[in-house]
């Protein structure tokens, strides 16, 4: 039964649905899942209907001297002992390598490359792990193997490490896709309460490899290269579409219309085959040039973005008006899109010559006849936006929009945290934006930007105050100004108030810190608590009177809430950053930002979202280095809610909020409700200690015949699945009453 907040502000949370994947798949224990821990762990046992083990964001305690790493007493000189014994053990195998024949340097910076990390790494044959590490299931009995199939074929599923989101729930139909390699299981679950699915897949998808993808390759895995990166699921027009991008270059499109009437003709037939069954097949397949990462999907204007490791931006705009299109070898050397390339000043590359500028009045016009052309919709076009010499490569991207609700923009997010604002349809003098990272240089690098959203204002819950806005109070947020930054408010003192929350590793808090293997490259990015996200010439400012004043003895100081207005402001000074006045939301491997809709606004910052404290230098044994990475973003807009999967394992349930007076500094915020797992799933050894495949979300299928209702059917559940590398899966469900009331998970 679903429990909701009692009182306002609460947040309840109750019994998480867990499927191991030995479970699920019924395997037997004489077969290993990778990924897969099975020693139990020890946790002591705690009150987890409380906030973390104290008031203190490292989870230190009032109570006994603690070390910053929660340990109290001497831990921290036994955890040190540990880890230096451990260092010496790794550098002395560290120097017998260098030893050996071939070049080990060569191998880390192949492998560093392709996971989209630049510090070192040790090479693959270095083994750190612990020979007994085995650690965290759920103790369950194993039922016997089915007969036959594929899992007694080929074993468990197999892993595509260190790709993007890689699960996905269909919002119109109970499907639930999950890419395995170069396979997409399709599965119906068979329980709206535990999303419980078969123990083999309904269908199965396989896409051939285009032509061009085996003279690109792969970035990531050469040997392997037709392997999925990322996959979402998103309305093209009227049409649902699973969106696949691959490592080879590959960019995959699927009706799930057409995936919906095969699952059903296969569950009247009992099984595949039978007359009329035929397996979908893609409505899309393009190659983008080389590995395939951010994916983005327009409803309205009916167009795909895919972003690649060539630092650029394709956008396939597909002809509405027109007769068909016939190709002309002579005229276009790609059969089904005619190319257009705009450089990053927004000009027409033109083919002919290279990369020299549109220039004389001739080819102006010929790029205004073009741009009409394109605009007209009456063939197929590949736009390509590059990024020139100061782009690199773009994990995510977005659309942005115009006033009429047609896309305008391409937000991009690249590796080095910079947000890309990219004109779509102009060809003449229109550069693309570049909004740099606002993080200072640390440790010979900036955190690297992950994702990107654009959440228009409809999508932000009215909130009553400050505290309910950005989940803390004035005292305990920090503003900072700098020219170059510009305004923020930094509330990561905020993850003090999240329920049933832990800033502190699993392993910490169980006395398991010896499980943790030692990377004496690993840089250390995540362990950055020593100074300030911001620049050092930034300066900390007082909180504006407005932010620390009672709202009740405040003013409104104009007609309308700031924010609220769907009008651009004229004749103030302000100027929005996207036409249509959304907000930009980008995230970095721990951090959240969600940049002021108006140049000139407060932003809101939070540092070390999904942090957990472990000693230095420690990674887990099968990945090797730190694999935090906000990377995983889904909008769910009915709930006013954003969920920020990492491929830590963690989840963020950020709530989009606005002020519903306008007597505050900044007009729109946020505030993380509860990160996934909680810590009473974590200490019920529910997480496992290994990398987040995917986070799916979606309605929970609706059970009745809506026409048939006796009234108003009210606010849509929604169901979360966090996916991991050894196959379990956890699911919860998300519901708010009301359109101001709080989260509640069930």
């Amino acid at each position: 039964m679903a429990e909701y907040a009692s009182s306002e502000g609460e947040l309840h949370v109750s019994k998480c649905q867990c499927e191991t994947g030995r479970q699920r798949h019924h395997i037997p224990k004489s077969i290993q899942i990778p990924f897969e821990t099975s020693q139990p762990i020890t946790i002591p046992d705690q009150n987890h209907d409380t906030e973390d083990e104290s008031d203190s964001i490292d989870g230190s305690s009032n109570n006994g001297a603690q070390s910053q790493w929660g340990l109290p007493g001497d831990g921290l000189d036994m955890l040190m002992d540990g880890v230096v014994d451990e260092l010496e053990e790794t550098e002395t195998m560290w120097v017998e390598v260098l030893d050996a024949p071939h070049d080990p340097i060569q191998e880390m910076m192949e492998e560093a490359m392709a996971i989209g990390m630049f510090h070192g790494i040790l090479p693959d044959d270095i083994e750190l792990e612990d020979p007994d590490f085995d650690a965290v299931a759920l103790p369950a009995q194993d039922p016997p193997p089915e007969p036959g199939g594929l899992l007694e074929e080929e074993g468990p599923p197999h892993i595509a490490k260190w790709r993007l989101n890689l699960t996905a729930l269909s919002q119109v139909h109970n499907i639930y896709m999950v890419a395995y390699e170069d396979r997409i299981h399709i599965s119906r679950p068979r329980s709206c309460i535990t999303n419980a699915l078969p123990a083999e897949p309904d269908l199965v998808l396989q896409p051939p490899a285009s032509e061009m993808s085996y003279l690109v390759g792969g970035y990531l895995d050469d040997d392997f290269p037709h392997q999925v990166n990322h996959l979402i699921v998103g309305e093209l027009g009227h049409e649902e579409i699973l969106l696949l991008a691959y490592d080879d270059g590959d960019v995959i499109g699927y009706y799930t219309r057409h995936i919906e009437n095969e699952l059903i003709h296969r569950e009247r037939e009992g099984g595949p085959g039978g007359p009329g069954g035929t397996e979908p097949e893609p409505f899309f397949h393009e190659n983008v040039g080389k590995s395939a990462w951010g994916l983005a999907v327009h409803k309205q204007s009916r167009i795909i973005a895919v972003s690649s490791n060539l630092h650029n931006v394709c956008v396939f705009v597909f002809a509405l008006t027109g007769a068909p299109y016939k190709h002309t070898a002579e005229a276009d050397s790609v059969e089904l899109f005619r190319n257009v390339v705009k450089d990053e000043g927004g000009m027409v590359v033109d083919p002919t010559i290279g990369c020299s500028h549109i220039t004389d009045d001739e080819i102006y016009r010929a790029a205004k006849v073009l741009e009409r052309s394109i605009r007209h919709r009456d063939a197929n076009w590949r736009i390509v936006l590059e990024t020139g010499r100061t782009g690199t490569n773009i994990p995510n991207i977005t659309f942005s929009d115009d006033s009429h609700g047609e896309a305008d923009k391409i937000v991009a997010v690249d590796i080095n945290g910079a947000l890309w604002l990219m004109d779509i349809w102009h060809f003449n003098q229109n550069p693309h934006r570049m909004i740099p990272s606002i993080h200072r240089f640390r440790f010979h690098q900036n955190p690297r930007g992950w994702g990107v959203l654009v959440l228009p204002e409809s999508s932000f819950l009215p909130t009553k105050d400050y505290r309910d806005s950005v989940g803390l109070s004035s005292k305990e947020a920090k503003y900072v100004t700098d020219g170059s930054i510009g305004r923020w408010i930094d509330i990561s003192q905020g993850i003090r108030h999240v329920k049933n929350n832990s800033t502190v590793h699993p392993w910490m808090r169980s006395g398991n810190r010896n499980r943790f293997a030692i990377n004496p490259l690993e840089n250390g990015l995540r362990h950055r608590s020593e100074g300030n996200w911001y620049n050092s010439f930034a300066a900390p400012t007082e909180a504006p009177a407005c932010d620390t004043v009672d709202e009740r003895l405040l003013p409104v100081r104009h007609g309308h809430p700031l924010g609220k207005s769907k009008q651009r402001p004229s004749g103030t000074g302000e100027k929005w950053v996207l036409e249509d006045g959304s907000s930009i939301l980008r995230t970095y491997e721990l951090d959240i930002e969600l940049r002021s809709f108006e140049e000139d606004g407060y932003g809101i910052m939070f540092e070390k979202a999904i942090d957990q404290t472990r000693p230095p230098h420690t990674v887990l044994p099968t990945m090797r280095v730190s694999h935090e990475r906000l990377a995983n973003l889904v909008h769910v807009p009915e709930l006013s809610l954003v969920v920020a999967g990492s491929m830590c394992g963690r989840v963020a349930l950020v709530t989009l909020t606005c002020p519903k007076e306008d007597i505050y500094s900044f007009s729109r915020g946020f505030k993380i409700e509860a990160i996934l797992p909680t810590k009473h799933d974590e200490d019920s050894q529910m997480r496992p200690i290994c990398p987040l495949l995917g986070v799916a979300v979606a309605p929970v299928p609706f059970s009745g015949n809506v026409n048939l209702a006796d009234g108003p059917i009210g606010r849509r559940r929604y169901r979360i699945m966090l996916h991991y590398y050894d196959l379990r899966i956890l699911s919860y469900e998300l519901s708010r009453n009301s359109a101001n009331d709080h989260l509640s998970i069930v």
